[in-house]
C-alpha cells in the first residue's frame, strides 16, 4: 500500500506481480478504497478489469482492451485504469503502452506471470513503470492472520512450515481442504499460466520436472542433472526442453532463481544455480510430506523473507566452502548461513566455516531455529529465526 500510495496519480505505470492467490488483487481492492476514501476518486473515475472472469472474454484481444478503457476515460480528469491478469491478454504490451501515452490515465496492471517483466517488454516501457512484487503471508501476517496472541506466536511456526502463506489457507482449519485448495492453484497455474500460454504439449515431463524441483529445493542444480535424472527415470528429454520448461514455471513465479557469485574470483557464475519455491505450502503439497525436508523448507523461508524485505539474494562460494545467501540493499550487503539447529559442535563448525573468506567487516549471520545462542561463532551472530521472522530481532531489517 505505501508504495503504490508514493506513486498515486504519477505518470508511471505500476506493474503488480506474484504467483496466482497471493494477494495482488485484494492489494488492489484496498488500494482503490483508498482512493476513494481519502483522495476522494469516484466510482466513474475508476476502469476495473479483471481478464481471468469469463465475463471480461471478449477483452483479451488487445484491440478490444483498448477501445474498452478508452469509452471510459474521464475527459479533462485522471481516470485510474486497473487490469487484472493482464498477461491473458494477446498483445497487452501494445495496449498499455498506447494507453499510457494518453493524458490522464494512472495505470495499474497485475499479472501472475514474469513475463511481465521480459526484457522486450521492459525495452518497450523503460523508465515507465514500476514492479511491485507480492509474495505469500510472511509468518508474522500468518499469525495475525491466525489471531496468535502476543508471545504465542511462535507456536504456529511448525504450522507455518507445512503449510505457507497462502492467505486464503490462514482461514482453512481442516488439512484435507487445505490440500484441495493449494492443488487447485498448482493446477490452475500448469493449466493457465504455462500450458495454455506456452502451448505445452509434453505436460507430464513439465510435472516432472516441477517435482524435481521442489524436491530439491535450496540445492546446486543444473540443467544436465535435471535432465539426466528424468532420463533415467524413463523419459527422454534434451537439455533445451528442460531449460524451457524450467523458465516457464520460473516465469509463472512458482519457483525464484538464485544465481551464484564466486566471492574468491568475485565473479557471477550463472550455473549452476539454486531454485526456491515461491510458497513452501505449495512446495510440501507437491512433493509430498515424505519430502518434508525442514532444513531446506527453512532455508526457503528465509529467501523469501529477504526478498520480502527488498534485498536481491544470490548463493555465494567462498575459501571455506557454500555460503547460503548474499544478501544486498543498495549499500549493504550481508553473508547469511542457515541451518534449523547448530547445538551439535560439528554442525556448528560445518557452518561457520562457509564464512571464510568473506571480507572483513562484511556482517555475516547464522540464522537457526535454536532459542540459545551458541557459543564460539567467532565474530558471527546468531539470530533466531522466528524471533526475526516475527521483527523482534532487527537484524536485516
Amino acid at each position: 500500500m505505501e508504495h503504490l500510495a508514493a506513486f498515486a496519480g504519477k505518470h508511471v505505470i505500476k506493474v503488480i506481480t506474484g504467483v496466482r492467490r497471493c494477494g495482488k488483487s485484494t492489494l488492489l481492492r484496498l488500494y482503490r478504497a483508498w482512493l476513494k476514501d481519502e483522495c476522494h476518486v469516484p466510482d466513474e473515475r475508476m476502469v476495473v478489469i479483471d481478464l481471468d472472469l469469463l465475463e471480461n472474454e471478449a477483452l483479451r484481444e488487445k484491440h478490444a482492451l483498448h477501445q474498452y478503457v478508452l469509452d471510459r476515460l474521464v475527459p479533462g480528469q485522471t481516470t485510474y485504469v486497473f487490469i487484472d491478469e493482464v498477461q491473458r491478454c494477446s498483445g497487452f504490451e501494445d495496449a498499455v503502452e498506447s494507453l499510457y501515452a494518453r493524458p490522464g490515465t494512472d495505470l495499474y496492471v497485475t499479472g501472475s506471470n514474469a513475463e511481465l517483466m521480459s526484457p522486450e517488454l521492459g525495452t518497450l516501457l523503460s523508465g515507465r513503470y514500476v514492479e511491485i512484487p507480492v509474495y505469500t503471508y510472511s509468518f508474522h501476517e500468518y499469525a495475525q492472520a491466525r489471531h496468535a496472541p502476543e508471545g504465542y506466536e511462535a507456536a504456529l511456526f511448525p504450522e507455518y512450515m507445512r503449510w505457507g502463506g497462502f492467505p486464503e489457507l490462514a482461514t482453512l482449519d481442516s488439512p484435507s481442504a487445505k490440500n484441495a485448495y493449494l492443488e487447485g492453484i498448482y493446477n490452475t497455474v500448469l493449466v493457465k499460466d504455462i500450458a495454455e500460454r506456452h502451448t505445452v504439449r509434453d505436460m507430464p515431463t513439465l510435472i516432472r520436472i516441477a517435482e524435481y524441483l521442489y524436491g530439491n529445493i535450496g540445492s546446486l542444480i543444473s540443467t544436465a542433472k535435471i535432465s539426466g535424472a528424468l532420463i533415467s527415470g524413463g523419459i527422454k528429454t534434451s537439455r533445451a526442453t528442460v531449460n524451457n520448461y524450467i523458465a516457464h514455471l520460473t516465469d509463472a513465479q512458482l519457483f525464484y532463481t538464485a544465481v551464484r557469485h564466486d566471492l574468491r574470483g568475485k565473479e557471477r557464475l550463472t550455473m549452476p544455480t539454486k531454485h526456491y519455491a515461491s510458497d513452501v505450502g505449495l512446495r510440501n503439497h507437491v512433493a509430498g510430506d515424505n519430502a518434508l525436508d525442514s532444513g531446506h523448507v527453512l532455508e526457503n523461508i528465509v529467501y523469501l523473507e529477504l526478498r520480502r524485505r527488498g534485498y536481491n539474494v544470490y548463493v555465494g562460494m567462498t575459501q571455506g566452502g557454500e555460503v547460503d545467501f548474499i544478501a544486498r540493499k543498495m549499500q549493504d550487503i550481508a553473508y547469511i548461513q542457515v541451518s534449523e539447529t547448530v547445538t551439535d559442535p560439528r554442525t556448528r563448525e560445518r557452518e561457520l566455516s562457509s564464512f571464510r573468506g568473506t571480507p572483513v567487516g562484511t556482517p555475516c549471520y547464522l540464522i537457526t531455529n535454536d532459542t540459545l545462542p551458541p557459543t564460539g561463532m567467532g565474530g558471527v551472530r546468531h539470530v533466531n529465526v522466528v524471533e526475526w521472522l516475527l521483527g523482534r530481532d532487527t537484524t536485516l531489517a
